[in-house]
């Protein structure tokens, strides 16, 4: 079962949040265009947990954030220090909203796998009974 989120919850008055207000007076509208590419990046990440332990991750996210390297640890410290967008956890970077939309998704995931397991369960002595008479035909 896949373990991060192809979608997610989005506040439409979330650019009204002192967070972002914050985040804003220190880059602009871009920067919270960046924050939002950040946090899909991190809701693609495994447990939605994005692990910035590797300096080829971190170049890749930068990169593709149009940072360097520097500018993106500055941008990683200022959103967790002044904004208090992302959270570490285990030294990995994550974000509430996409924790929280995860959870909510896994629990879905989770029911819908079992809803399966109990209808799969259900045809499977149908099946059983059905295959030794296909068998017969072919003895």
């Amino acid at each position: 079962m896949k373990n991060y989120l192809v979608w997610y919850q989005h506040y439409v008055n979330a650019h009204r949040h002192w967070k972002f207000k914050m985040l804003r007076s220190g880059y602009g509208w871009e920067g919270e265009g960046k924050f939002w590419a950040l946090n899909n990046l991190i809701g693609e990440s495994d447990n939605a947990i994005l692990d910035l332990n590797k300096k080829a991750v971190i170049a890749s996210v930068a990169d593709e954030l149009d940072f360097t390297i520097r500018e993106f640890l500055s941008f990683i410290d200022y959103l967790a220090k002044d904004c208090e967008l992302i959270i570490f956890v285990d030294d990995k970077v994550t974000t509430e909203i996409v924790r929280s939309n995860l959870k909510d998704v896994m629990k879905s995931r989770e029911k819908a796998r079992a809803n399966k397991n109990k209808q799969l369960g259900k045809k499977s002595p149908e099946n059983k009974k059905s295959y030794p008479k296909l068998m017969e035909n072919f003895l």
